[in-house]
């Protein structure tokens, strides 16, 4: 049974170091990686806390707590626009790597950074694929019908910026 969906348009805190106070009563508090996470990361920390909240999930001023259920998100190019920010560094040598970049480089960290923040402690993936949401879904419902969880977090999370192209989704939704 599908329950909760939230697609949003506007993303302006992915560039902000503070966040609003409509944003700090969703996630609680900044995450403590907030100043250096990448983009998706953002994407994913705010996202998912809004999913949560929405479905009455949060708990707690601080909004972290014991979660044991799923995160799953469908992507088509995962952490790609960190990846090229990474090798970026690498063009003058190997001692201009930035180690913060190269920690995003995994199209989970995003979600982990979401799971992390809220206490999350099922498991955290990314399927790559066409049809991210819609494949993200079914296999969070594969996931409930096998009876491994009650409840799981899925759905798109996609960002990338390259020129003129910029592309953000981060869609979820409770299934259980």
């Amino acid at each position: 049974m599908l329950i909760q969906q939230r697609v949003l348009m506007s993303f302006d805190y992915l560039d902000q170091d503070d966040l609003s106070e409509d944003l700090l009563a969703i996630v609680g508090a900044v995450p403590k990686r907030w100043g250096r996470m990448d983009s998706v990361s953002r994407l994913a920390v705010i996202e998912v806390g809004r999913v949560l909240h929405a479905s009455g999930l949060l708990d707690g001023k601080d909004r972290r707590g014991e979660y044991s259920f799923g995160l799953i998100a469908g992507t088509r190019r995962g952490s790609l626009a960190t990846d090229l920010a990474f090798a970026e560094t690498l063009s003058h040598g190997l001692e201009t790597a930035s180690p913060i970049l190269f920690s995003y480089t995994l199209a989970n960290t995003a979600l982990a950074e979401a799971a992390s923040h809220y206490g999350i402690t099922g498991p955290v993936y990314s399927i790559y694929s066409e049809n991210p949401f819609e494949d993200a879904v079914s296999e969070a419902q594969r996931w409930l019908s096998e009876g491994f969880f009650q409840i799981m977090v899925a759905g798109a999370l996609d960002y990338f910026r390259s020129g003129d192209e910029e592309i953000k989704e981060a869609r979820f939704r409770i299934i259980r």
